[in-house]
């Protein structure tokens, strides 16, 4: 199997690289590892097929346990780079400390080990997953997708809710019978879209900062699996995790406008 390097974590790769457009399901799929330095992560046990791993049901979830969405906003990122694209903008090493002191609450509230990670494409959201596996290695067990559509959704006007209705759907009931194993999907990714999706869900207007994450959990009755669940639309926000540190003083500024909120055609 192929191997590829990032900053601070390896993949495998279950796909060839394939370039993202908007409206693509999967451009890239991956099970995520702790560096070699630290214990490397226990696998979910299971086999591949196709582009997803099949969950055993040796997974930690369980069909009594409630449907949760984690939407977390990528950390702080910037470049003094100008020829750099904002798809491959870095963490600063705020935003480092940041993402790890954002897993660590996720810890404490018992929140950082979901069965199924959706995550951007782009540089700064895989780093932030990577700060916070190397926090809690366990995160590490978890499915884990790396998706361009993700960084595509999230600049367009009210569509990011319904693309990640459709992808968790998807992905999670592609191999039926799973959404008694599946019960927490963690979804990374960029503001406008992220907050747009978060106050879609939960029915009240929720902010997210760079490295915070709305907890959000199924309060409707009957639902067997997401797509019921999503139908319903029925989602309790119980509370937004945040990283709890002062706000830095950029780094560095950048035409983007360093973490991104200016008005800008791109997602933040």
């Amino acid at each position: 199997m192929a191997q590829a390097s990032t900053i601070g974590f390896r993949f495998e790769r279950s796909l060839s690289r394939a370039p993202a457009r908007v409206g693509s399901r999967d451009t890239s799929s991956a099970r995520l590892r702790a560096p070699a330095r630290r214990p490397v992560p226990r696998s979910l046990g299971g086999e591949k097929r196709g582009n997803a791993v099949r969950i055993s049901a040796s997974s930690g979830a369980s069909e009594s346990s409630p449907f949760r969405m984690i939407v977390l906003r990528h950390s702080d990122s910037c470049t003094q780079d100008a020829d750099l694209r904002d798809h491959d903008r870095p963490l600063t090493s705020w935003g480092r400390t940041a993402a790890a002191k954002l897993c660590s609450e996720l810890v404490a509230k018992g929140w950082a080990e979901p069965d199924l990670v959706l995550c951007s494409a782009s540089t700064r959201s895989r780093e932030t997953l990577g700060e916070m596996v190397r926090t809690h290695a366990p995160l590490g067990k978890a499915e884990t997708h790396f998706m361009g559509s993700l960084y595509a959704f999230a600049a367009m006007d009210g569509l990011t809710a319904d693309h990640l209705r459709e992808t968790v759907a998807g992905l999670v009931e592609r191999e039926g019978g799973r959404d008694n194993r599946v019960r927490t999907v963690m979804v990374i990714g960029h503001n406008k879209g992220w907050e747009e999706a978060a106050t879609d869900f939960a029915g009240q207007t929720v902010k997210l900062r760079v490295a915070n994450a709305a907890l959000l959990e199924f309060a409707g009755e009957g639902a067997g699996t997401w797509a019921e669940a999503f139908n319903q639309n029925a989602w309790r926000l119980t509370g937004v995790a945040k990283h709890g540190l002062r706000e830095p003083e950029k780094e560095c500024e950048t035409e983007f406008g360093g973490d991104g909120d200016g008005p800008m055609p791109m997602p933040a």
